[in-house]
């Protein structure tokens, strides 16, 4: 499995904060030197400054980076950042840079690769520099998660697999399932026995999106729907669900004394990562200031701080049944979520 935190991008200047904006310790600096003060003055031009915007798809995960990132920096900058959690969709991205309205469009946006590599081809976030780990420079790297099977222990010790999921006749009870082709068409062409080596070349035939549809059609009676993270925790947590498909590290966000109950099976996962995006629309000035707070998220004593207030980002869940995770395709996602979103959309109404 890759690196959770990769290369810092190329694309902002150093990001120097100040430390003596105390009222009291400003005659000293005056005999110090002066040099000091210009970014002492600057720290209090930006107080006055809009804050920053950052949106992310989990409300749990959006704590743990507003420790270790967003309130460091409003402290060493004077530059104020607000949290917003949004849907992920590119419309919405859409509505809050480009055609933002009278609230001005955001800064940044934290969610999966796919999305942040659809938005950059569609010019709703900034390209960065590439980098080694960032070749295209859609997107900064943040983390990586799988897509996992999680269940309800209290039912069965036995770590259940994607073909088990399918299984009601034996295994009676609702699933959780993504409400997004993303994951759900390849858990399905799994638990229809294709190979995980095999699942993007099915997908990208007519035949294999129709085989993915025939197997979500057998279930669909018994499927809750999830669509972000904390909604995937959240079924699990009350026990909506006998078994969902879940990110792993929404299931270890989960209370200690529910998520003990829960198991975790990472055989046949899906990995795929998560970045950071700067997005577009912004005004000169807003776009420096978006750009040292990325260049401050990934250093690597934030990063370390973060990872302290969001154990959940370890890569193996604790108690994890072993397994091999298929990488998500994101130069698959780029080319085919468009049309696939629109089948699926369909599937789900037509379905009822």
């Amino acid at each position: 499995m890759k690196d959770r935190f990769l290369s810092v991008p190329q694309f902002a200047p150093p990001f120097v904060p100040c430390r003596f904006r105390h009222p009291a310790l400003l005659p000293l600096l005056v005999v110090g030197g002066l040099s000091m003060l210009p970014a002492c003055a600057a720290a209090a031009h930006v107080r006055a400054r809009p804050a920053l915007v950052v949106a992310t798809m989990d409300s749990r995960l959006e704590q743990a980076q507003n420790m270790a990132f967003f309130q460091p920096f409003a402290r060493a900058s004077g530059q104020a950042v607000a949290r917003r959690v949004w849907s992920g969709t590119l419309a919405e991205l859409d509505s809050h840079g480009l055609h933002a309205g009278s609230g001005g469009p955001w800064s940044l946006v934290f969610t999966e690769d796919s999305t942040i590599r659809a938005a950059c081809m569609q010019g709703l976030v900034v390209h960065l520099a590439g980098s080694s780990a960032n070749p295209d420079g859609c997107g900064a790297p943040g983390l990586t998660t799988q897509v996992v099977v999680a269940w309800d222990q209290a039912w069965r010790r036995t770590a259940p697999r994607w073909a088990d999921f399918w299984d009601i006749v034996r295994f009676p009870g609702k699933r959780g399932l993504r409400r997004d082709p993303r994951t759900t068409l390849e858990i399905a062409l799994m638990a229809d026995g294709v190979a995980p080596a095999d699942v993007y070349g099915q997908l990208a035939t007519p035949e294999g999106v129709e085989r993915a549809f025939r197997k979500l059609s057998q279930l669909r009676p018994y499927i809750t729907w999830w669509s972000t993270p904390a909604d995937a925790a959240s079924i699990l947590e009350r026990g909506q669900v006998l078994m969902s498909s879940a990110p792993a590290d929404a299931v270890r966000t989960i209370a200690a004394r529910r998520r003990d109950t829960i198991g975790v099976n990472t055989d046949m996962a899906l990995s795929y990562g998560l970045s950071w995006g700067v997005v577009a629309g912004q005004s000169a000035e807003q776009l420096v200031q978006s750009r040292n707070l990325l260049h401050f998220i990934v250093q690597p004593d934030r990063q370390a701080d973060f990872l302290t207030r969001y154990p959940a980002a370890a890569q193996q869940p604790a108690g994890a049944a072993p397994g091999t995770a298929l990488p998500m395709d994101v130069q698959f996602w780029q080319t085919h979520y468009a049309p696939l979103s629109q089948r699926f959309d369909t599937w789900l109404r037509d379905a009822g």
